[in-house]
């Protein structure tokens, strides 16, 4: 159990309680929920990540992954490897950015995740770093991966400071999907 027990669905706003409902039935969504009001905007936000972006599918959770995996967050590892393998990520790519071997990604997906590693570490990418990066991003997808760094960075500290348990399975096969892949939120 987290160290913050889940709330009584009951006691929360019909939005919240709107916003659990289109989600699978995860400890994550069911931790966050306790911020209420904040919640359905938070899914909002997460979600419109997933399903409105230019960055690909893909290159997110390539991100999602990489964050998963430099802040040793368990369980967003685990959520997002099944994920991963729905948005064409290969087993052997995901055992690379496991072992940090990225250099079997192309030229364009390393440069992303050698700026995703650096936003991450809340760092100033080099010029070539930044050139590299935007050679293969727009610049639309280029704050997307900021967005995406910052969300999952935060949510790796509060499932780990907050001690959330691995959830019995992965929740990607109950994810809703379109043209893109899976979606999250309404």
């Amino acid at each position: 159990m987290a160290r913050v027990p889940f709330p009584d669905p009951d006691t929360l706003s019909p939005a919240t309680q709107r916003a659990l409902q289109s989600l699978p039935d995860l400890g994550i969504f069911r931790l966050l929920s306790l911020a209420d009001d904040a919640f359905p905007k938070f899914i909002a936000l997460t979600g419109g990540l997933w399903t409105n972006a230019e960055l690909s599918p893909r290159r997110r959770e390539l991100v999602i992954l990489l964050v998963a995996r430099l802040l040793s967050c368990e369980y967003e590892w685990f959520q997002h490897v099944e994920v991963a393998k729905i948005c064409e990520i290969s087993d052997a790519e995901i055992a690379a950015i496991e072992a940090l071997e990225l250099a079997s990604f192309s030229e364009d997906e390393q440069a992303i995740l050698q700026l995703a590693q650096i936003t991450l570490e809340r760092g100033r990418p080099s010029d070539d770093q930044l050139a590299a990066a935007r050679a293969a991003l727009s610049d639309r997808e280029l704050i997307e991966l900021g967005l995406v760094v910052a969300i999952y960075s935060g949510l790796a500290a509060v499932m780990t400071g907050l001690d959330l348990e691995l959830d019995a399975r992965s929740g990607a096969h109950d994810l809703t999907r379109d043209r893109r892949g899976p979606r999250l939120g309404e």
